[in-house]
């Protein structure tokens, strides 16, 4: 599977760019866009940003001066589908969505049968009830009597608008969404603490052993401590939501903080937060574990110049949150 964006009109007609993993996409007249578009004025710095994990595709817009659109209708978030469009100014990119069909192997089987003559095991398809509002559909299975949890596309939206509650914390306040979720400040009742609690919505109804290996690895990555990492507290799900609790980072992320520069930083305090987050990816290494989702918006920052403290977070929660299959 995979996600091309090809350009259509605008300063890059012709290009084209192809995602086929968890990746981001930023549009906008700053020199860190992935689409650079320096004499547009339409455009904002930082104008939007796509998440892709195909075969989805989503797009958020940044606080843009002049709105993000899509088939001509201005958005703030929303899913991308096969053969949308987004338009700012002169540029318009248009969204293909892919799926690669497999050719079966001929490998040989003792009897001497290819693989692909014998006959494939086919998924059963089970009905399904969303554990929100109750509607039932339809979802594949490897037999018949797996359990699955299930989450309606309208549920899924209102959930992120409105995030519910995780049974032993008060919510505070929505830090951000995303493609996957979105990140709240929330306080534990029994201490008073400050967490971020950080949501995912799959976008398929995912079975129990799915939820209990990406379970796993989250409890894989809750092993790293580390001054520059994010300390992991707690998982679970409730009410079909996967959850992550972690320590709350009171600052911003790179990219803000950037931003709020003008676009860049100067040298010095990059290379204070660059040698931080190296120095906790060194770290992760020896320990047999790899990030697989390095960027700005993932290198949270306290404190200030000089003082800064650089900790990354999110380690390898697109890559498991993919291949368990909650991305669809």
């Amino acid at each position: 599977m995979r996600v091309t964006l090809r350009v259509l009109s605008g300063p890059h007609v012709g290009r084209t760019f192809t995602f086929e993993q968890h990746d981001t996409f930023l549009i906008g007249r700053s020199d860190t866009a992935h689409l650079y578009l320096p004499d547009d004025r339409f455009f904002s710095r930082h104008h939007c940003l796509l998440e892709i994990s195909p075969p989805r595709c989503f797009v958020r817009d940044l606080g843009s001066t002049n709105g993000t659109y899509v088939n001509g209708v201005k958005v703030q978030e929303t899913y991308l589908k096969n053969g949308d469009q987004i338009q700012g100014g002169q540029t318009v990119l248009a969204v293909e969505v892919t799926t690669d069909a497999v050719a079966p192997t001929a490998l040989y089987t003792p009897s001497g049968v290819t693989r692909a003559e014998m006959p494939a095991t086919q998924p059963s398809i089970i009905m399904v009830e969303c554990l929100n509002c109750g509607r039932r559909d339809q979802a594949e299975a490897s037999s018949p009597d797996e359990q699955m949890t299930y989450l309606c596309e309208d549920c899924r939206a209102e959930l992120r608008r409105n995030p519910q509650p995780v049974p032993g914390y008060d919510m505070v306040k929505v830090l951000g969404r995303g493609g996957m979720g979105c990140v709240m400040l929330a306080r534990e009742q029994t201490t008073g603490r400050a967490v971020a609690i950080k949501t995912l919505l799959p976008e398929v109804a995912v079975s129990d052993q799915a939820l209990r290996r990406f379970m796993r690895e989250m409890d894989v990555a809750a092993a790293l401590q580390h001054p520059h990492i994010v300390s992991f507290i707690d998982r679970g799900t409730h009410n079909g939501v996967v959850y992550l609790i972690t320590e709350f980072v009171e600052g911003t992320d790179a990219a803000r903080l950037a931003d709020a520069r003008g676009g860049r930083l100067p040298y010095q305090e990059a290379v204070q937060i660059l040698l931080q987050s190296l120095d906790a990816l060194s770290f992760a290494h020896n320990q047999g574990y790899i990030h697989r989702d390095i960027k700005d918006q993932n290198i949270l920052v306290s404190g200030a110049w000089p003082s800064y403290n650089a900790k990354l977070t999110d380690f390898g929660l697109a890559k498991s949150f993919t291949q368990t299959g909650m991305s669809g």
